[in-house]
């Protein structure tokens, strides 16, 4: 199921996204770590904030490297070096 919440500046759906078991993917990807909480998209969403400090504190995922560039960051790199 998706709960949409508009567009960003892409026009790429923003949505939450649940399994018919009840999982919150979005929820799941940030408490394993595989993502950012975007907090542009999702201001003052403690739940997520929580989640990503969780996963930072038990370098989960990208946290395991101690420097991880977020994506905004690594395009700009990306960017600039061509």
């Amino acid at each position: 199921m998706l709960q949409t919440h508009g567009k960003d500046k892409y026009g790429r759906t923003l949505a939450d996204v649940r399994l018919l078991d009840g999982t919150h993917v979005n929820h799941k990807l940030v408490e394993d770590g595989w993502c950012w909480w975007y907090r542009k998209y999702a201001p003052g969403d403690t739940v997520l904030e929580g989640l990503e400090r969780e996963a930072r504190e038990a370098k989960k995922g990208l946290w395991v490297d101690p420097q991880p560039v977020p994506p905004g960051e690594w395009r700009k790199r990306g960017r600039a070096a061509r």
